[in-house]
């Protein structure tokens, strides 16, 4: 353990090990936690700390997948970034920062990489990290609309545009049922979704060799649901849970066949009593923007027609 630098009394940042017995004191992320690091598909790491060593706790963290003197946060994940005790002093992130970037400059690396969640997920210390990043030197390569809606105790129905209400009551009366389908259908639900994908020309962002490493490695971090008639399956999505509060919309799908249908309306009204019935505060319905920064606007269209809200998640890069 090396021990570079006490910003504050009790206060140090640390590089790569923590002392043992050291209990969060922020909430942690299913992407940010090394089990879930190391399926990325790089080995060489970074983990930066912040610790309380008077209170003997962790305070703040962000790990780098180290490759050809680029540190991704992350490599191949939703999200990686900073994470950190809501109520530290934006001025002790920026100096985190310094640190890391020396400790990562004396590792040779040229560029550093962060994508950091939708705003919607914390929104003070998405403001913190925006802030300090770009006073930092960081530009934003892109800057993606993302979609949610927050869970209460009223009915999605009341936040939905008529239009998707009667879509809804037409898959009601055609017999359609939402369902979440137990692990032994995951597989089912993936090879839906490929087909899905396939008929658009598109592939499925995560590999069928991958997907099924989740799903024995994280089985309760990955549901899968479906609308359907009897067997068939009208529309499908693969789900992600980042946390205990937030259910992400990770692998939607439905055949054109069924387009007269939208059964998706139904799927995603599913997901809504899905949280609301398990306090989930937020159904996360992911970004509407291509790589190249063009929005998708009739996806855009849709989702606030579900009711859903925008905030923004920004990709960030610097030359150090």
């Amino acid at each position: 353990m090396e021990n570079f630098h006490k910003p504050l009394k009790s206060f140090d940042f640390l590089a790569d090990s923590l002392p043992f017995g050291y209990a969060y004191n922020f909430d942690n992320y299913l992407f940010n936690k090394i089990k879930h690091i190391k399926t990325q598909g790089i080995e060489e790491r970074a983990d930066y700390f912040i610790v309380n060593n008077v209170r003997k706790r962790l305070e703040g963290k962000i790990h780098f997948l180290l490759r050809d003197n680029i540190a991704y946060s992350p490599y191949k994940s939703l999200f990686g970034s900073f994470e950190f005790n809501r109520n530290l002093h934006p001025n002790l992130i920026a100096e985190f920062w310094q640190f890391i970037e020396g400790d990562l400059c004396r590792r040779s690396i040229k560029t550093v990489k962060i994508i950091s969640f939708a705003e919607c997920y914390m929104p003070r210390k998405a403001a913190v990290i925006h802030e300090v990043l770009t006073n930092s030197g960081f530009k934003i390569t892109r800057r993606a609309i993302n979609h949610h809606i927050s869970v209460n105790e009223a009915p999605l129905q009341d936040q939905m545009h008529p239009m998707e209400v009667r879509r809804l009551n037409k898959c009601v009366r055609s017999g359609f049922v939402f369902r979440q389908e137990n692990t032994g259908k995951a597989m089912e639900i993936y090879e839906y979704i490929a087909r899905c994908r396939r008929e658009q020309g598109l592939e499925v962002s995560i590999s069928e060799e991958k997907f099924r490493s989740y799903i024995d490695e994280f089985p309760q971090n990955y549901p899968a649901f479906s609308v359907r008639r009897g067997e068939e399956i009208m529309a499908a999505t693969i789900c992600i849970v980042p946390h205990r509060l937030v259910l992400y919309n990770f692998l939607p799908g439905s055949l054109r066949q069924y387009k007269t249908y939208s059964p998706t309306v139904m799927l995603i009204s599913g997901l809504y009593d899905y949280c609301r019935d398990r306090k989930t505060d937020l159904l996360d319905l992911g970004i509407s923007t291509e790589e190249d920064g063009t929005d998708q606007e009739s996806l855009i269209a849709f989702k606030e027609r579900m009711g859903a809200e925008r905030s923004y998640k920004y990709f960030y890069e610097k030359n150090i």
